[in-house]
């Protein structure tokens, strides 16, 4: 019989995301005060991302990001996003605000996004 103990001093978590993650590889730049680092986006949703990058940023810093989407689109900036948690390079990102304009790009790019995984699905 397994006992559990009374009181931890480790909880877990369970956050139910209001948006849908898909997997990406997208490149990316982002700036905060002196630090300008780039990595790669390895999920996106309309509310964040999870980003791989070459600088370590402390949990609560505000950063601006630029996304780029492929060779011809224009990068989708967004103005702010603040760093939730980390670990050593990769950070996941909420984004605080974002243009109209950017905004709709992101939810149009997952909506594609989400729709190609459906069709390869059946």
């Amino acid at each position: 019989m397994k006992v559990t103990p009374k009181s931890s001093s480790r909880r877990i978590r369970f956050v139910v995301r209001p948006y849908r993650r898909i997997p990406t590889w997208y490149s990316i730049y982002y700036m905060s005060g002196s630090v300008i680092g780039k990595g790669v986006v390895k999920n996106l949703s309309r509310g964040g991302l999870r980003v791989l990058g070459d600088h370590c940023l402390l949990s609560g810093t505000e950063v601006t990001v630029r996304l780029s989407l492929g060779e011809m689109d224009p990068p989708l900036e967004i103005a702010r996003a603040s760093v939730r948690w980390t670990d050593q390079h990769e950070f996941g990102l909420r984004i605080e605000h974002v243009s109209p304009h950017a905004a709709h790009r992101l939810a149009a790019l997952i909506t594609a996004d989400i729709g190609l995984q459906h069709r390869k699905a059946r």
